[in-house]
């Protein structure tokens, strides 16, 4: 899963791998290696993931010792500015990192003219490839680094390839995911309670008592949270002032 948090919006996007390792035509067992992380494109047709778009893969071959970045050279992030391009390039990096192929040569991939339409969509799409360690240039050379707008990325071998720091951990495992998401519910659940116990023992004080409490700095807002229609997740506070009311004896005669 990738998270990203902006004020107090967060949005999720799932996020799949895939890796597979086959032969093509009559070449040695093994001959290819692909790997590729995808992330799901709510403009997809018919489908949760675009057949180009919001992914970054890699091929590997065994037998020149070359790889490709993909796909077809082109990494075109659907939603940006939110590092999920960064997010994908670091996971399939990660992969590449593992796999002991350090000397492997890297085959020149194209720039998406698509992310240069502007100064500063170029400017981010140069330090995105930049930040991973690949060289730019464009077509005949005369142009490197930032300055290209059309062109290519590569770099000598997969050992000169890097994993800045703060890509190094942007996917969340689902496993992982899904038991803060349960945790992070729970804790919600349990403040919400909190905060309508408070309402609940302000609303019955005298005005004169909550005029003290401004005086004295009381950080709670004097709300009626405790009064609206419980939620269908809501635990019953009747129900756990009878489980309290139970417990009572059972405390006492310990």
């Amino acid at each position: 899963m990738f998270e990203s948090v902006s004020g107090y919006y967060r949005s999720i996007i799932p996020v799949v791998t895939e890796h597979v390792r086959t032969s093509l035509d009559n070449g040695p067992e093994g001959q290819y290696e692909f790997f590729r992380a995808r992330a799901v494109h709510d403009h997809a047709t018919n489908a949760s993931f675009h057949l180009w778009h919001n992914q970054v893969s890699i091929t590997l071959c065994h037998v020149t010792k070359q790889i490709k970045v993909g796909p077809t050279g082109q990494l075109i992030m659907a939603t940006r500015g939110i590092g999920l391009g960064p997010a994908l390039m670091a996971c399939v990096l990660t992969w590449l990192k593992r796999q002991n192929v350090n000397d492997y040569t890297i085959d020149p991939g194209s720039l998406s003219p698509v992310d240069a339409r502007t100064e500063k969509d170029r400017l981010q799409r140069n330090r995105f490839y930049m930040a991973f360690g690949f060289q730019l240039s464009n077509w005949d050379g005369s142009e490197t680094g930032l300055e290209v707008v059309e062109g290519s990325f590569t770099a000598a071998t997969v050992a000169d390839l890097v994993i800045p720091d703060r890509y190094q951990t942007p996917l969340k495992a689902w496993s992982v995911f899904a038991r803060d998401l349960a945790d992070e519910r729970v804790s919600g659940i349990q403040n919400l309670q909190t905060l309508k116990d408070i309402d609940r023992w302000t609303h019955a004080r005298h005005w004169l008592v909550r005029w003290l409490l401004r005086q004295w700095g009381w950080p709670a807002r004097f709300t009626t949270r405790h009064m609206h229609p419980l939620k269908a997740w809501e635990p019953d506070p009747r129900r756990r002032q009878a489980q309290s009311a139970q417990a009572a004896p059972e405390r006492n005669k310990v």
